[in-house]
């Protein structure tokens, strides 16, 4: 007689399989973390190398002036012979012999330094890719383990196949949310707070022997805070922007799309529609996270000077219109590379955000000619569910 499937043992075997995946998991997000020190201490050995190149490119082109001035003295003491003693002559003769020795020990200074700058730019380069690697298959991993723990499956069980195909959806955006979020904090408050505790200690120091150098100190030590706390704001604001409640999708909107132009230098005019029915709470923040995301990819690679947002509402959806004047790209080979890359921000993540409410998205753009964005979005949950 065929024996019953022994669900504990298998259960058992699930909790052990799991328990494998975080273990590697938190190993993967150790390597990405060490990734990021080692991309650090790069750019900030690159950035020293490139002062120090400044530095020795100055002292060529000072000894370079000094190197002729040298010569033609030399020239002239040698042209006027009976006019100068030995002494004179001898001075000229290693005066010219030692500023030529400097120029050539400072122009192989700079030599170096070029390469060794082109080293770290390389090397800069595959850090990044390797950050961006690893925080892929964290990124894959943490949506295994979470679907196999069974966050979804009652979602799924109810929805079938397309409840699958949803969860995982949700699952890669709260995901995409957490390493965007992780990122910003990393790059931004993370960085400024570690220097503020170096300058503390710095400030303590100098303080004791200049009080007035030490103010000045503290001075600057209390503009760093500022802005380290505005990044803060910043990245709680976007988790969550109060003034969508507060004052609705319109006002915030164009509030936004108003400190983006200060900061960016970029027009940006917004008109907005008239709203017919009540856009659900998701729905909101989903379309505020949109126009940000589509404007931060003007700034960083369209060039552009003039960009249009257009809101316009109806009774099941509304249609978000974005068009600027930059210089276009090829819309399906750009996607393909993204997509090969597996990078799962930018271009791909307005296009995930978009379908994740059945909604639809098209890029219209020509290289030289700008580019136009299109977005229909249901209003609610009902018309998600729905479609």
């Amino acid at each position: 007689m065929e024996k019953g499937l022994d669900i504990e043992k298998v259960h058992s075997i699930m909790q052990e399989i799991i328990g494998a995946i975080d273990k590697s998991k938190g190993q993967l997000i150790d390597i990405v973390e060490n990734a990021r020190e080692e991309h650090e201490q790069l750019k900030n050995e690159l950035n020293y190398i490139k002062e120090d190149i400044d530095r020795v490119i100055n002292d060529v082109d000072r000894l370079t002036i000094k190197d002729k001035m040298v010569r033609n003295k030399l020239a002239e003491v040698s042209k006027s012979f009976k006019l100068h003693n030995e002494e004179d002559i001898k001075k000229a003769y290693n005066t010219a012999a030692d500023v030529k020795v400097e120029l050539m020990s400072a122009s192989r200074e700079e030599q170096l330094l070029k390469v060794r700058r082109t080293a770290l730019e390389l090397s800069l380069k595959r850090a990044l890719k390797n950050i961006q690697n690893a925080e892929h298959i964290v990124h894959q991993v943490t949506i295994a383990v979470t679907y196999l723990r069974g966050e979804i499956m009652s979602a799924i069980d109810e929805m079938g196949n397309e409840g699958m195909a949803m969860g995982i959806k949700v699952l890669e955006a709260q995901e995409n949310e957490r390493m965007r979020i992780s990122r910003d904090i990393h790059d931004g408050p993370a960085q400024q707070i570690a220097s503020i505790v170096m300058k503390a200690d710095f400030c303590e120091r100098i303080a004791r022997q200049d009080i007035d150098k030490g103010l000045k100190e503290l001075a600057e030590l209390k503009e760093q805070s500022k802005k380290a706390l505005k990044e803060v704001r910043g990245i709680i604001h976007d988790l969550r922007p109060m003034s969508l409640d507060d004052l609705g999708l319109n006002e915030t909107v164009e509030t936004y799309a108003m400190s983006f132009s200060e900061e960016a230098q970029i027009n940006v005019n917004v008109k907005s529609g008239r709203i017919i029915v009540e856009i659900e709470s998701i729905v909101k923040v989903a379309v505020y996270r949109l126009v940000q995301e589509l404007l931060n990819n003007i700034k960083k690679h369209s060039k552009a000077s003039e960009v249009s947002i257009l809101l316009e509402y109806g009774s099941k959806y509304l249609r978000l219109t974005v068009v600027d004047d930059g210089v276009g790209f090829d819309v399906e080979s750009t996607l393909e590379k993204l997509k090969k890359k597996h990078i799962s921000y930018g271009l791909l993540g307005i296009y995930d955000r978009v379908k994740q409410f059945n909604g639809e998205i098209h890029f219209y753009s020509k290289i030289g000619e700008g580019t136009s964005v299109m977005i229909k979005l249901p209003v609610n949950r009902e018309v998600i569910l729905n479609e």
